[in-house]
């Protein structure tokens, strides 16, 4: 019950861009091949499990939206927001960041491969399932002066993010994805120690997105294999890599949304969670709970 609810136990005066989230990488890529596969579950899965940012690539096939991840195409688009429904219905006191866009072009030798949705069909679906001129919040400042208690008080629940705006009541809003190809696909006692460092270079005042997947690639040491094998040596090692950040202030203060492959797992959010505590993000009167909740 606790990862349904966890958000309840923030003080009202807790920025967004404070707040450590689970993000889920590529959250529409479960059923998909093994080879593009991220995800076990669907996005209710997701939710009740704690993750409340969302990495959502679209395109279409015939008629319909369906997620993507390059070339391999997963469920209905439709279908994945019926589900995230029924998360908000049955998680009523949390708020959630939808990264939504078409997926991304990609370069195949002398062949760019693009990837649409149309956003008018796009908008209808988001209409038909997660109402967003009543739930998603677009009408704020600068998103470093959001807090959860704003949100709160406005009964919205989401912020619905595209560096476009393509959609009705989306917001680009500042936000970074740090990534590096050698070191993604570095060999995992390297990932794991570099990884933090990120922090060190990459600064920004709006969402931080910090990926903590490694990414399969020709030409780096992992080569090119499934995500799902290399997400066990992480995950071992997971509590580790996030005391590493609570150990650094400055790592630690800028740690906002923390993303990963396989967040359904009961190891990422638990951990990712708890740094809420170290930041003092809990309300002081919730906090025995809070830890126990984590157990």
């Amino acid at each position: 019950m606790f990862f349904r609810q966890w958000m309840s136990y923030l003080s009202d005066d807790a920025k967004l861009t404070q707040i450590v989230m689970p993000g889920a990488h590529n959250a529409g890529s479960y059923g998909m091949a093994p080879t593009a596969c991220c995800q076990s579950d669907n996005l209710y899965r997701q939710v009740v499990s704690g993750v409340r940012h969302f990495c959502l690539r679209l395109d279409t096939i015939g008629k319909g939206i369906v997620f993507s991840h390059g070339i391999t195409k997963g469920d209905l688009f439709e279908h994945a927001l019926r589900d995230f429904q029924k998360a908000m219905e049955d998680c009523p006191t949390e708020v959630f960041i939808l990264d939504l866009r078409e997926y991304y072009p990609q370069q195949v030798g002398p062949v760019t491969l693009r990837y649409k949705a149309d956003p008018a069909q796009v908008d209808a679906i988001l209409d038909k399932y997660i109402s967003p001129e009543k739930y998603a919040c677009c009408d704020f400042g600068h998103i470093r002066d959001l807090t959860i208690g704003d949100m709160r008080k406005s009964g919205k629940r989401y912020i619905l993010l595209n560096y476009e705006r393509a959609y009705a009541y989306s917001v680009d809003c500042p936000n970074i994805l740090p990534w590096d190809k050698k070191l993604y696909g570095s060999r995992p006692k390297t990932f794991l120690r570099e990884i933090p460092k990120i922090f060190d270079r990459e600064h920004t005042d709006g969402i931080y997105w910090f990926q903590t997947q490694q990414t399969p690639n020709l030409g780096t040491e992992i080569g090119f294999v499934t995500p799902k094998k290399l997400n066990g040596e992480i995950t071992a090692h997971y509590a580790e890599l996030m005391r590493a950040i609570a150990s650094d202030p400055d790592h630690l203060r800028q740690a906002n949304v923390i993303g990963g492959d396989f967040m359904t797992d009961g190891v990422k959010c638990r951990e990712i969670i708890r740094l809420n505590l170290d930041k003092g993000l809990v309300c002081e009167d919730k906090r025995e709970a809070f830890l126990k909740g984590l157990e």
